[in-house]
């Protein structure tokens, strides 16, 4: 007797039985616009976030795209990769043959730059050190073109960054095992992070990420300081406050890319 479940199951595992890659569960691309802020002032002795540079990265690692689900909120994992330069292992070209993905937004356009399989990335603002708001930068969100069946994924609109305070001057880097007391003001932002990192010639030597959202600040004390190693030979220790919203974007042949847009506090200013 014939079996039409049969049929369909043939068609979606293939001969092999094995599902067609992309069509798992799991993330195929990730499209981020990162903001990087730092404090502005006037003559009039007024402070805001300004944009000092502005980065925007393409990964597509089909069924693989790299974890960066930040832990519970209140909870810190020294695992994640918040900055990633490359897709990992499961890199690779994108699926349309002959594309070149490029981006805009309502007010600015722009080409990405292959560097590794499966990673485009433009330095849009490379360090420029303006005082530009975030929201202005990015505006309703960056959005792909010329990138095949990806072309029209849209990161979101950025919210509004209005301070970032400490209770102690970190603008030469954190005091390691130092209690910090972070907070901030912002609207229109779905979650929120902090991350402390040990860096030498801008390279991470070991991290620790919190995930803050729903507060409006976060006291680094020994369940971050106690992840990290106090005797590594960095630079300096850098403090990234992140705010992001997050969207999903589906191809028409099925493929998932998520889209982030995040505004990211730097504590100790230099090239990105």
């Amino acid at each position: 007797m014939f079996s039409l479940l049969g049929f369909v199951g043939i068609n979606l595992l293939g001969c092999s039985g094995e599902i067609p890659l992309g069509a798992g569960p799991e993330g195929d691309a990730r499209l981020t616009a990162d903001i990087f802020t730092w404090e502005c002032t006037d003559l009039e002795d007024s402070y805001w976030e300004g944009v000092y540079a502005f980065n925007i990265s393409l990964e597509y690692a089909p069924d693989g795209v790299q974890d960066r689900e930040l832990p519970q909120p209140g909870e810190c994992s020294g695992s994640l990769s918040m900055f990633p330069t490359d897709a990992g292992g499961a890199g690779a070209e994108l699926p349309d043959d002959g594309v070149s993905p490029a981006w805009e937004t309502t007010t600015d356009s722009g080409e990405f730059t292959p560097s590794t399989d499966g990673f485009w990335s433009d330095e849009v603002l490379d360090a420029s050190h303006t005082c530009n708001f975030p929201e202005d930068v990015v505006s309703s969100g960056v959005s792909l073109v010329e990138a095949g069946q990806f072309s029209g994924a849209q990161t979101p609109a950025a919210g509004r960054i209005i301070d970032v305070t400490l209770s102690e001057d970190a603008s030469d880097g954190l005091v390691f095992g130092e209690e910090v007391e972070i907070d901030w003001t912002t609207e229109g932002w779905d979650e929120s992070w902090v991350q402390v990192r040990m860096e030498r010639e801008g390279e991470s030597w070991g991290s620790v990420t919190c995930n803050t959202t729903g507060l409006d600040g976060f006291t680094l004390d020994d369940r971050v300081w106690g992840e990290l190693n106090g005797g590594l030979n960095v630079e300096y220790i850098n403090l990234y406050v992140g705010f992001q919203n997050r969207d999903e974007f589906e191809s028409s042949k099925g493929l998932k890319v998520e889209t982030v847009t995040r505004a990211v506090h730097v504590e100790v200013i230099g090239e990105l």
